[in-house]
C-alpha cells in the first residue's frame, strides 16, 4: 500500500524554496532580505478524505470536531441546548468543521508534545510527525515557538508561528495578530522533526505508538528536582490548616488568598478530596478537621443521593452551572464531582479503620445513598450523563465521561458493601466509557466550566477505574483496557521543558515543564498535577505490568509539582502590577506556555490559591514513600 506521507515542500513568504533535509532536520535558506518574512515547511499526506482522526496532543482531538456552542468565558448551557441523548458540544477553539474541511493553526506552546498526528481508519495506516518547540528567540524576552497548522492533506510547520487566519484567546477565536520577522538574505533556519508511519489497526494502537514515542526528539534531559518530602508536606498542612479551613461550617474548603475567603467545592477542586490525606498524615488536628468535612459534606446530600456542589463562604448553596438567577439550571449538578467523592470516601474509610476506630453510621449510610444515587441513574438512563438534577436525579445535560472515576467508587461500594449491584453497574459503566468514548480517541466533560470539551481529568478519572477494576476482580479484560487509557492520557503530559520568555516568573525560577499536565483542549496551560488525583493509577499499573514507560510518566508527573510551590526559600510572585507574593504552600495551577492569555502572561500566574495543592498532597500521602519515583 502507498504511505500517508507524499512529499515535503518549503517555502518563504509563501514562494516555494529549495531546502536540504539532512538527518531530521529541514535547513532552509532566506532567498532574499526582508523586514517580515516566515518560513514554512508542509508534510503532503495523500490518500486522505476529511474523515481521518487528526491529534494535537493537549489541544486537537479527533480535530474536535464536535457541535460548537461560542459564548466568552465562563461558557454555561441553555436548558434547551441540552438532552440526556445531546451530541459532544465544546467551546469556540481551534478545531476543523464537523465534515472535516478547514484549518487549525495553533503553535507548539499550545500542545503537550510538539506533534500532529493522522489516524486514517480506512487505510488502517497512521502517521506521528514530531518536532521541537521551536527555535532560539526573538529578543531577549521572547522564545519562538514554531507555528503548527493542519488541514486535510497537510502539515505545516512554520517559523516564526505563523497563524494566518486566526488565533485562540480563552474561549474564543479571534484575528490573528502574528507577524514575521527581520531576515538576511542567507539567513539559515533548522526545524528539527521525525516521523513515524506505520500500520495502525485502531486508535489504542495509534496512542500506544504515540505513548512510546512521545519523547523521541530528546528534550527532556532535565527533570524536577525531588524536594524533601516533610518539608513539602509542612508547607501543604499550615496552608490548609490556616486558609482552607472554613471554622464556621467545619470543613475543608478552597482557600482563595489570604482575605481567608474559604468556600466549598465538591470533588473536583478538592472537597471531599484533601480531607483524606489530611486524615491520613495531619495529625490529631487533621483528623479532627477531616472527620468534620466529612460531617459537613453529608449534611448536603440530597434525597437523590448527589451533593450540592458549591457552598459558599456565608453557607449558601449554588448550582454547579455557571448560571444562578433562578434558571432551571440552578438545580444542576456535575456527575464528575459525586463521582469523585464516591471514590475517596472509601479512602477516608481505610484511614479511620486502619487507625481503630469504627467509620461513623452516618457516614456508611450516606455512602451507600451515594451509590444506590448512580445505579438507579444507569438504570433508568444506562448512562451517567454530565449534567443531572441534583434533587431528582433526572439527567439534563447527558453523554461525556464527567463521572469516569464513578466505576472505581462502585467497585470499592461493591466490595465494602457486598452488594452485586454494585460492581454490575460499575463494569457496565466502564465497558460503555471505553467503547462509547475512549476508542474514538477522547474521553469529555471532566471540568465543570469548558460544557463538553476533551479533557484530561475524565482521562484520569477512567484510567482509576479500569485500575481499580482489574486490581478488585483481577479480570484481564480491564488490565488491557488501563493500557489503553494511560497511552491516551499520556497525551495531555508535557514531555519536554518548555523555554520561557527570560523576563517572566518562571524564567527567574527555573521551573521545568516535563510532566505538567494539561487539563483540556479550552484551557490551554499545564498544570502541576492531575486534577484532581495522585496518580497512583500509573504506578498500580507499573506494578502490574513491569512496563517502565508507566513509572516514567508517573515520575514526571509526580516530581514536577512541589516546584511549583510558593515557600519561604523560593518564594512566586503573580503577574499583576505591582506583582504580589504568593502565600508559602500555594500552588497556582497556571503552567502557560500559550499566549492563550496574552504573551505576557507566558511563565506566570495569576494571585490565587488552587487545586493542586490537593493534587500535592495527595501524591505525597500515595506515593510520596515510593522510592522508585521519588529516590535519586
Amino acid at each position: 500500500m502507498p504511505k500517508i506521507l507524499n512529499k515535503i515542500h518549503a517555502s518563504f513568504l509563501e514562494n516555494e524554496i529549495p531546502f536540504k533535509d539532512e538527518e531530521g532536520k529541514i535547513l532552509l535558506t532566506a532567498p532574499e532580505s526582508v523586514a517580515e518574512g516566515y518560513f514554512e515547511v508542509s508534510f503532503e499526506l495523500s490518500g486522505l478524505t476529511g474523515d481521518e482522526y487528526v491529534f494535537m496532543p493537549a489541544c486537537i482531538y479527533d480535530g474536535n470536531r464536535f457541535r460548537v456552542k461560542k459564548v466568552p468565558y465562563p461558557p454555561f448551557f441553555r436548558v434547551d441546548e441540552v438532552s440526556p441523548g445531546m451530541d459532544i458540544t465544546i467551546t469556540d477553539v481551534p478545531r476543523l468543521n464537523i465534515d472535516g474541511t478547514g484549518v487549525i493553526e495553533v503553535t507548539t506552546g499550545d500542545l503537550a508534545v510538539p506533534c500532529v498526528g493522522v489516524y486514517s481508519q480506512a487505510q488502517k495506516k497512521a502517521v506521528l510527525i514530531f518536532f521541537t518547540q521551536g527555535i532560539g528567540m526573538l529578543s531577549s524576552a521572547q522564545p519562538t515557538n514554531f507555528g503548527v497548522a493542519y488541514k486535510t492533506g497537510r502539515v505545516t510547520v512554520s517559523y516564526p508561528h505563523m497563524r494566518k487566519e486566526s488565533m485562540y484567546r480563552h474561549c474564543l477565536m479571534t484575528a490573528s495578530t502574528d507577524k514575521g520577522i527581520a531576515f538576511k538574505q542567507g539567513d539559515t533556519v533548522e526545524i528539527p522533526y521525525r516521523i513515524f508511519e506505520f500500520d495502525c489497526a485502531d486508535i489504542h494502537e495509534f496512542y500506544n505508538v504515540f505513548f512510546v514515542n512521545r519523547k523521541c526528539m530528546g528534550m527532556d534531559a532535565s527533570d524536577s528536582s525531588a524536594l524533601p518530602m516533610d518539608m513539602m508536606w509542612k508547607l501543604n498542612e499550615d496552608k490548609f490548616n490556616t486558609l482552607n479551613w472554613h471554622g464556621r461550617e467545619g470543613y475543608y474548603g478552597v482557600g482563595i488568598d489570604k482575605s481567608r475567603y474559604q468556600c466549598w467545592l465538591l470533588g473536583w477542586t478538592g472537597g471531599g478530596i484533601s480531607s483524606f490525606p489530611l486524615m491520613k498524615l495531619g495529625g490529631e488536628l487533621g483528623w479532627e478537621r477531616a472527620m468534620s468535612t466529612l460531617r459537613f459534606l453529608f449534611s448536603t446530600q440530597l434525597e437523590s443521593g448527589f451533593f450540592i456542589g458549591v457552598v459558599d463562604n456565608d453557607g449558601e448553596w449554588f448550582s454547579d452551572h455557571l448560571p444562578t438567577d433562578g434558571s432551571p439550571t440552578q438545580d444542576w449538578h456535575l456527575m464528575r464531582k459525586s463521582a469523585d467523592v464516591l471514590y475517596f470516601l472509601f479512602k477516608h474509610f481505610a484511614v479511620i479503620e486502619s487507625k481503630g476506630e469504627k467509620v461513623p453510621p452516618e457516614f456508611i449510610a450516606g455512602t451507600r445513598k451515594l451509590a444506590d444515587g448512580f445505579v438507579k441513574l444507569w438504570d433508568k438512563y444506562g448512562q451517567l450523563g454530565q449534567f443531572v438534577d441534583v434533587h431528582t436525579g433526572d439527567i439534563a445535560a447527558g453523554g461525556t465521561t464527567s463521572a469516569g472515576i464513578a466505576p472505581a467508587g462502585l467497585a470499592h461500594a461493591w466490595r465494602y458493601f457486598g452488594d452485586e449491584r454494585y460492581i454490575i453497574t460499575a463494569k457496565a459503566v466502564a465497558e460503555q466509557y471505553y467503547v462509547r468514548d475512549l476508542s474514538k480517541g477522547y474521553t469529555t466533560g471532566g471540568p465543570g466550566e469548558i460544557i463538553q470539551c476533551p479533557d484530561s481529568e475524565s482521562a484520569f478519572g477512567l484510567l482509576q477505574s479500569f485500575v481499580e477494576l482489574y486490581d478488585l476482580t483481577r479480570e484481564d479484560k480491564w488490565l488491557g483496557y488501563a493500557k489503553d487509557s494511560a497511552a491516551n492520557c499520556s497525551s495531555w503530559v508535557m514531555s519536554y521543558n518548555y523555554t520561557f520568555p527570560s523576563t517572566c516568573e518562571f524564567a527567574r525560577l527555573g521551573m521545568k515543564t516535563v510532566g505538567s499536565v494539561f487539563a483540556n483542549v479550552q484551557n490551554k496551560h499545564s498544570a502541576p498535577g492531575i486534577c484532581t488525583l495522585s496518580g497512583d493509577s500509573l504506578y498500580k499499573l507499573y506494578r502490574f505490568t513491569g512496563d517502565p514507560l508507566y513509572l516514567e510518566l508517573i515520575r514526571d508527573i509526580a516530581r514536577n509539582i512541589f516546584q511549583y510551590m510558593s515557600r519561604p526559600d523560593r518564594p512566586v510572585y503573580s503577574w499583576d502590577t505591582p506583582p504580589k507574593r504568593l502565600e508559602d504552600g500555594v500552588i497556582c495551577e497556571r503552567v502557560n506556555t500559550s499566549d492563550w492569555e496574552g504573551f505576557d502572561c507566558i511563565g506566570g500566574v495569576f494571585y490565587g490559591s488552587c487545586w493542586c495543592e490537593t493534587s500535592s498532597m495527595l501524591t505525597i500521602a500515595e506515593l510520596g514513600d515510593k522510592h522508585d519515583i521519588f529516590g535519586e
